[in-house]
């Protein structure tokens, strides 16, 4: 088992996160392809984790398990001293939208609803009230003040990256997941977007767990673990 542990923090943090031995294999026609070996890592409170590495290094697959979107074949996630794979699916569901926020490269908008309310959904889901004030607000934290009646096909890909941001954040989640943040913008608008996400959980102390390809992007975080082939090796 190799075990990457967090840094000691200025601010004292806690471990929020802690996966101990992830191993998860994928069939490939006639083969088993294993994708995470033996994975453990802890993560503090607060904390600005980017994870790098290879096209094909176990990134995404990583971000998922951790996430609780993609079960390991063995191994345990605990968040917040909550074993997440001991849940049932429902649990886990509930656990997920109240503790945890996702923003994906693709952004996955529902087309048909304004930006208001594609960051309202899951807060309706979860009965919250004042929803639409709460989502009016990360709106305009995130610089969309003017954008709450926009569809996604009136908003550009920098906007569309900005309303999922917001929708990550609605119901005030612990740990924030981010899947190639920027993979589809260009330098100018990935420099500014990653500027407002890092400003955001900074501000609302959220611990935040990024993968990305890029070095650049990565040095702006307080730890960088490099993965290949499916371990962690810097």
């Amino acid at each position: 088992m190799e075990l990457i542990d967090s840094k000691d923090s200025d601010k004292g943090a806690s471990t929020v996160l802690r996966a101990v031995s992830l191993v998860r294999s994928f069939c490939v026609g006639s083969s088993d392809i294993e994708v995470l070996r033996g994975m453990s890592l802890e993560i503090s409170r607060s904390e600005r984790l980017f994870l790098c590495g290879a096209s094909g290094a176990g990134k995404s697959t990583l971000l998922y398990t951790l996430a609780g979107l993609e079960r390991p074949d063995s191994g345990s996630v605990e968040i917040d001293g909550q074993s997440l794979y001991s849940l049932s699916a429902a649990q886990q569901t509930k656990f997920r939208n109240e503790k945890i926020g996702y923003v994906f490269q693709n952004y996955f908008l529902l087309p048909d609803l304004t930006a208001l309310e594609n960051v309202s959904l899951p807060a309706l889901i979860k009965g919250s009230e004042k929803t639409f004030l709460r989502a009016a607000e990360l709106l305009e934290q995130v610089g969309l003040g003017d954008r709450l009646n926009h569809r996604p096909t009136e908003l550009s890909g920098g906007e569309q990256q900005r309303v999922a941001i917001a929708r990550s954040l609605i119901n005030d989640p612990q740990i924030l997941f981010a899947d190639e943040p920027t993979g589809n913008l260009d330098s100018s608008t990935e420099g500014a977007l990653m500027e407002t996400l890092m400003d955001l959980v900074s501000e609302k102390q959220k611990t935040l767990i990024v993968v990305t390809h890029d070095s650049k992007l990565a040095s702006l975080g307080d730890r960088q673990l490099t993965l290949a082939d499916g371990r962690i090796i810097a």
